[in-house]
């Protein structure tokens, strides 16, 4: 028998009359034989390979239009490729594989959940992404290396452990940890240049940041004008005041003062040392060290100086450009 061919505008071919039996389309090849046919016992329409029903079943679609492929599935051919789409019950929401930028992609919000129960979920809501976990707290651990980071669920905490690097800023809360440097982001220290005799109210000129051998500063640097220093970012800052004292009368003594503002100008005294004379020769020295913690909530209105009085018009405060003698130090410890 040659072609077989069914003319009309809307022919059709009926194979089987409604009773229970199967159905079968052979195509009989010289090396391998393929069909399609009515499984009427799992009421599926079968496509298989071989000349008998249901030997080796390719793809089965099942009465409600599901379908089973039992092979595998490949979509395009390898180096050209094509789209796949797979729509979700929600307007717009689909996952598609694009050939062209070689990626798989998915709209705003339509999520990826991975668990028995779908626990963990990734997604991206149009500004932000999240990974989230239902149950428990989200880690990421591999045993061998010992890497572990922990994210609490139930609580705030937050464990990072073992061999893990990181670069930049880690927020945790409000606070921001500099991971290149430890917590702190801002450290420097200044020394007076010049020695000078009697008070200083406040220390007013020759200043500088230490800058000798091995000396640094971290992060952004402090200013001053006039003698009062001015922070270069809010936050609860260390502020230490160190001087260095040449004796050259006896029965002297000294007062030294570290002074703080909240209004950008009325300076009120935070920390006060004391200092006596221990002269016994023109070439007597002593030194002191104040210290305090400033809040500074505002750059423009918390500022700091730095005083001494109640010496002896000729006893000398010590100071060199070469190195630290008279020294002011500021440590941001952390954030207001």
């Amino acid at each position: 028998m040659g072609t077989i061919q069914i003319d009309g505008s809307t022919p059709k071919l009926t194979i089987g009359n409604a009773t229970a039996e199967d159905a079968l389309i052979l195509f009989d090849g010289n090396a391998q034989d393929f069909h399609i046919g009515l499984d009427d016992t799992a009421d599926d329409l079968v496509i298989g390979v071989g000349s008998a029903l249901g030997t080796t079943t390719a793809l089965a679609i099942d009465e409600n239009a599901g379908s089973t492929f039992s092979g595998t599935v490949t979509v395009g051919v390898d180096d050209t490729g094509k789209d796949v789409k797979l729509f979700g019950a929600t307007s717009g929401s689909f996952l598609l594989w694009d050939e062209s930028a070689d990626a798989l992609l998915l709209t705003d919000s339509t999520p990826i959940k991975i668990g028995d129960t779908q626990d963990l979920t990734l997604y991206h809501d149009g500004t932000n992404s999240y990974i989230t976990n239902a149950v428990g707290a989200l880690k990421i651990a591999t045993e061998t290396s010992g890497i572990a980071v922990t994210i609490g669920h139930t609580t705030s905490e937050v464990t990072i452990a073992d061999n893990l690097t990181t670069t930049g800023t880690l927020t945790v809360g409000s606070t921001a940890i500099n991971t290149n440097g430890g917590n702190l982001t801002a450290a420097s220290n200044w020394r007076l240049t010049t020695d000078f005799d009697g008070d200083g109210d406040p220390i007013s000129s020759n200043l500088e940041a230490s800058d000798g051998t091995g000396q640094g500063n971290l992060g952004s640097a402090m200013s001053v004008s006039s003698g009062v220093f001015t922070f270069p970012s809010t936050g609860f800052w260390y502020v230490e005041y160190h001087h260095a004292t040449d004796w050259e009368t006896a029965d002297a003594s000294t007062i030294i003062r570290i002074k703080a503002c909240t209004d950008g100008s009325t300076m009120e005294q935070a920390a006060i040392g004391f200092q006596s004379s221990n002269y016994v020769s023109a070439t007597s020295y002593s030194t002191i060290s104040i210290s305090t913690i400033l809040d500074v909530t505002n750059t423009s209105n918390v500022k700091c100086s730095f005083h001494v009085d109640g010496t002896q018009s000729n006893n000398t405060t010590k100071g060199s450009t070469d190195y630290d003698a008279t020294t002011f130090k500021f440590i941001r410890l952390g954030d207001t």
